[in-house]
């Protein structure tokens, strides 16, 4: 394929490298396979950015190095401003060092959207991932070469920060941090260093059994590799596809100032052993409890498995879990690290800190023991639990399940326990000391967002060996502090709960500016029926929308940031789709989004036909032949050079004709010239529409649309913006949809074609506004189209008639002077019958 590199302020299609100040080259390119041609043959520092627009199957596959001091960056012209659609995806392999920003992922492959594979340093920012499908697919997917048994080419030093996951209805998870096996998986290592920030995770539902995560870190085999993962500062709402949100399953890894919003499921320490969890906010949201299969599912907290972690100053409120999804929820294990070489086991919690956590409000508290009947036997061991707020009205704020109170192996130390209402301290009548739990007022306010501690909340010392300097705000933590996760304190608040706001393409991180960001979701073709559909617009400036269709309407039609707006359209009473668009522009950018309606769809439905035969007025041999145009490969065409070259399509009967599409030859790289024609006997053809243009966007099929009768079909070639204005004519691919003519096929139905009259200044000319009289057989359905010359649709009413004389005004108001021709038909039980026809000369 022809490499093809557009400036975006350039018009020809000239090929052009741009040299930047700096010496680096700056490519602009509509193609998958150009863009992956030429970043593969990249230097460190070269940008190479995609035009704006929308690119469906855009794939590509890379092994390209940039440095540190220049990285490659493979961008969308604008961020937003590119969205892919079908099959797209990309692989890097091999890799370092490069950003990949700004796109829209709006597929409907089986593919990885975007696979890392041996690569290290590579930034995947600003962009917006969904994915229609109905295979389980890892969307972000960071891993290992196949086997590279020596660890060659290990991952290690992503980043994958300020995008938005959305609308999940499949397993497989959102992001999955993977690593390299050796051959027997003996030896398992993660890819390390990772970095998962700022992204905003939303709509992972409905409930899997398992693999349905959000994010997931590891994976059994590996789960005694470091990772050394940051995940941070992420926004997960309504995330319940899983039991586990977000699921570590190896060693050394930080999950810190992410907030969980309205998810069923916990953070889950599944396996691996040194990970801490530190000021992270966990939010019920009130959400009502859900069902899977015959289970009940709840928001919850942390679930911990494993050796050595940290659990410090988070925050957890209004939750419903219990259990396994409890605020806190330490159950019982199966196995003990060192002791079982199964992976896939719950190693018992062992040496875990949990220390200066908030729990407000919610419907079970700290959860201790749970045996899932019987199968985890394996006790806790060496768990310190201390300066933790838990306060609460309903239920045991601490609450030993099964019997078990693990025998001594959890130090408790300088709590602050606050039962209200119905609920107690701890259950089964155990009972704490002073020193362990003291049963006092906490004294937090509510700011509007959490309850914080006051100037009256108490302060105590440290009950545990951590030095633990900050609190769940990013405030200083003197050694002798306020329980629970927010000390109090007058310094400034660094890390508030998250909102949509904080994270995602449009959110900027201290010290950062960046540029006007506005994102509009897509949106489905409509029914003919009167109907609304929600667009979510995303935008850190303010923004206005244009509509000038007058068939559409938007609701609000101004806004600033993140607002959900309405788009209605009205019934489409035409048997022809009908297409038009709104405008949304906001600070320096303009988007625009298509809106289709299709037709009524009656009588009849829309179908492709079947072409009888094609000719052809020359083509070019041995190969580019008329066949071409309908084999359905994309691949093949018929050529035929000089102005005026025709294609004819005869369908072997006559159709209402409502749509032909045609894909064209280089597609995206010229326009193409034609003019469609028609004919009810192949001699006499009537030009429906004139001087038409490809998009030069797509080597896809493009919709040409008009409504009409007739058995034949041309195309009549104007050549094409090539070079000098090529007079070659070539057509890849041409499919032709309508509906059948009905003929009377049962005259005991309808057994007379009845009686027409026109009434009005007759018989002609006529005046805008006329009226047609005709007689019906028996009760029946009717329809009433007019045609201009060219043979468009003007004008069609549908109606009901009892048998006998009907009369139905037209208004011609907003039609030129000229002739026109009308059909009369009546419908009877899926019959149809011409009851009149004719021209008429409209004068104005």
């Amino acid at each position: 394929m022809k490499k093809i590199v557009y400036l975006n302020y350039f018009l020809s299609a000239f090929c052009i490298l741009v040299m930047s100040s700096t010496g680096f080259s700056q490519a602009f390119f509509n193609d998958g396979e150009d863009l992956q041609d030429a970043v593969n043959a990249a230097n460190p520092g070269d940008v190479f950015v995609v035009s704006n627009g929308s690119y469906n199957d855009f794939e590509a596959s890379f092994e390209a190095n940039g440095t540190v001091e220049n990285p490659i960056i493979i961008k969308a012209e604008t961020i937003g401003g590119v969205t892919l659609t079908g099959e797209s995806h990309f692989v890097f392999e091999k890799s370092s060092h490069v950003i990949f920003e700004g796109f829209i992922f709006d597929g409907e492959g089986d593919d990885t959207l975007i696979k890392l594979v041996g690569s290290n340093n590579i930034r995947i920012t600003r962009n917006v991932f969904e994915l229609k499908t109905t295979e389980s697919i890892k969307w972000v997917y960071i891993g290992g070469i196949y086997n590279d048994y020596t660890f060659q080419f290990q991952s290690h030093n992503n980043r994958i920060d300020h995008n938005v996951f959305q609308n999940k209805t499949t397993p497989g998870h959102y992001i999955t941090i993977d690593g390299t096996s050796n051959e027997d998986e003996s030896d398992s290592r993660q890819s390390q260093y990772d970095r998962i920030d700022h992204n905003h995770f939303k709509n992972n539902s409905p409930r899997a059994a398992n693999e349905q995560e959000s994010i997931r870190i590891g994976w059994s085999q590996m789960s005694m590799s470091s990772g050394y993962t940051i995940v941070e500062h992420n926004l997960f709402e309504d995330c319940d596809g899983d039991p586990e949100i977000v699921s570590v399953k190896s060693s050394d890894n930080i999950i810190r100032h992410n907030t969980f919003l309205r998810s069923y499921g916990t953070l889950s320490l599944r396996h691996g052993n040194r990970n801490r969890v530190e000021g992270n906010y966990f939010f019920g949201g009130d959400k009502a409890n859900g069902t899977f299969e015959t289970s009940t599912i709840y928001t919850g907290g942390i679930r911990i498995y494993g050796t050595d972690h940290v659990i410090v100053n988070n925050y957890m409120e209004g939750l419903k879990g219990t259990r396994w999804d409890a605020p806190i929820a330490l159950t019982q294990g199966d196995a003990i690290d060192g002791s079982s070489s199964d992976f896939t086991k719950h190693f018992r919690a062992e040496r875990v800190a949990i220390v200066y956590n908030t729990l407000v409000n919610n419907t079970y508290g700290i959860e201790i023991g749970f045996d899932n009947d019987g199968d985890y036997s394996k006790e806790l061991k060496d768990i310190t639990i201390a300066n933790n707020i838990v306060t609460g009205s309903e239920n045991d704020l601490v609450r030993y399940i099964d019997g078990n109170d693990q025998s001594g192996e959890i130090t408790w130390s300088n709590n602050i326990m606050y039962p209200a209402g119905d609920a107690n301290m701890v259950s089964g009548g155990s009972t704490f000391s002073e020193a362990e739990v003291s049963n006092t007022d906490p004294n937090l306010t509510n700011d509007g967002t959490i309850w914080r501690s006051t100037d009256a909340s108490p302060t105590i010392e440290s009950g545990s060996s951590l030095n633990i300097t900050q609190d769940i705000d990013g405030q200083t933590r003197p050694e002798i502090s306020t329980a629970g996760a927010d000390h109090f304190s007058t310094e400034s608040v660094r890390f508030d709960p998250l909102t949509s706001e904080d994270v995602g393409p449009n959110a900027y991180e201290d010290g950062e500016t960046g540029a006007d960001n506005l994102f509009i979701s897509s949106i489905s073709d409509f029914e003919a029926k009167a109907g609304t559909q929600i667009v979510s617009i995303t935008s850190n400036v303010d923004w206005t929308i244009d509509n000038e269709t007058d068939w559409i309407s938007v609701s609000p039609t101004s806004g600033s940031g993140n607002v959900d707006i309405d788009i209605a359209v009205s019934e489409n009473t035409s048997l022809v789709d009908r297409t038009g668009s709104i405008t949304v522009e906001g600070g320096s950018i303009t988007r625009s989004v298509s809106v289709v309606q299709k037709g009524s769809s009656a009588p009849g439905e829309s179908t492709e036909l079947t072409v009888e035969e094609v000719t052809a007025s020359s083509e070019q041999a041995p190969n580019n032949v008329k066949e071409n145009t309908l084999d359905k490969d994309l691949g093949t065409r018929w050529s035929a050079q000089g102005e005026g070259e025709t294609i004819t399509y005869d369908l072997g009967d006559e159709y209402q004709i409502t749509l032909v599409k045609i894909a064209v030859y280089k597609g995206t790289e010229r326009v193409t010239y034609f003019d469609i024609a028609v004919s009810t006997n192949g001699m006499d053809f009537t030009t429906v529409l004139a001087d038409q243009e490809s998009s030069r966007t797509t080597n896809e099929l493009e919709n040409y649309e008009f409504e009409t009768e007739a058995r034949y079909v041309r195309l009549i070639g104007g050549g094409n913006s090539g070079s000098e204005n090529s007079k070659w004519n070539s057509i890849t691919e041409v499919e032709i949809y309508g509906k059948e003519s009905v003929s009377i096929s049962n005259e005991d139905e309808i057994t007379s074609p009845g009686e027409f009259k026109l009434l009005g200044n007759y018989p002609n000319p006529f005046n805008p506004t006329t009226t047609f009289q005709f007689q019906l057989p028996i009760r029946s359905d009717f329809q009433i189209t007019i045609y201009n010359a060219n043979g468009q649709l003007v004008q069609s009413i549908n109606g009901k008639a009892s048998a006998g004389t009907k009369e139905q005004s037209v208004d011609l108001t907003n039609q030129s002077s000229g002739v026109y021709f009308y059909r009369v038909r009546a419908f009877s039980n899926g019959i149809s019958n011409l009851v009149g026809s004719g021209k008429m000369t409209l004068i104005k």
